[in-house]
């Protein structure tokens, strides 16, 4: 072999070897990962499962804990915390505040003012409905009351949808029957 044979043959290779091992230190020298098991291919009940839930054990041991303990989504706190009610005469009296902040941003044509105020009523309106049952009033106020509740929430909905672009009402057009809503509320509330 001639001189200029060689170093081209070995060039290719010298070239071939800086590449591997370029390739080599890149990589690391870890161990491969096994691929993700499918829910599939492995049986909860090997674990000490005895619910069903859709999602991969590949890389953590179940030896020593279960989910028996886990978290109920209901038991979770918002991010925005809402304080509880101290009372539901406090809850209607809130609600009144935020009705007439609503009336006004669409009485003043602004409406990116009251904005948050359309979706804080939803959560008062569910905080005053589960205070109703607790409430020292005759079972025909709390029926009344909870009536009022329902024509809130449908009102208030229709013109938040609206807002959105959606199929809803203007607040002209509920303004009469959410007034009428926390006029009951009210009344028996404060009893």
């Amino acid at each position: 072999m001639s001189r200029q044979g060689w170093f081209m043959s070995s060039s290719k290779w010298f070239v071939l070897t800086v590449a591997m091992t370029y390739t080599g230190a890149l990589a690391g020298c870890r161990p491969a990962e096994p691929p993700a098991a499918s829910v599939d291919e492995h049986e909860h009940d090997e674990h000490g499962h005895d619910h069903d839930h859709d999602h991969d054990h590949a890389g953590h041991d179940h030896d020593g804990h279960n989910h028996d303990g886990d978290v109920d989504i209901d038991n979770l706190v918002p991010l925005k915390s809402t304080p509880p009610l101290e009372s539901l005469s406090q809850g209607v009296d809130q609600l009144v505040v935020i009705r007439d902040a609503i009336a006004k941003g669409f009485a003043d044509d602004d409406v990116d003012s009251i904005h948050d105020q359309l979706h804080d009523v939803g959560t008062l309106l569910g905080q005053i409905e589960e205070a109703i049952p607790a409430a020292e009033i005759p079972d025909a106020q709390k029926k009344e009351m909870q009536q009022a509740i329902e024509t809130l929430f449908e009102a208030y909905g229709d013109v938040d949808l609206k807002l959105h672009g959606a199929e809803g009402k203007d607040y002209k057009d509920v303004s009469g029957e959410i007034n009428s809503a926390i006029d009951v509320l009210t009344k028996n509330s404060h009893s």
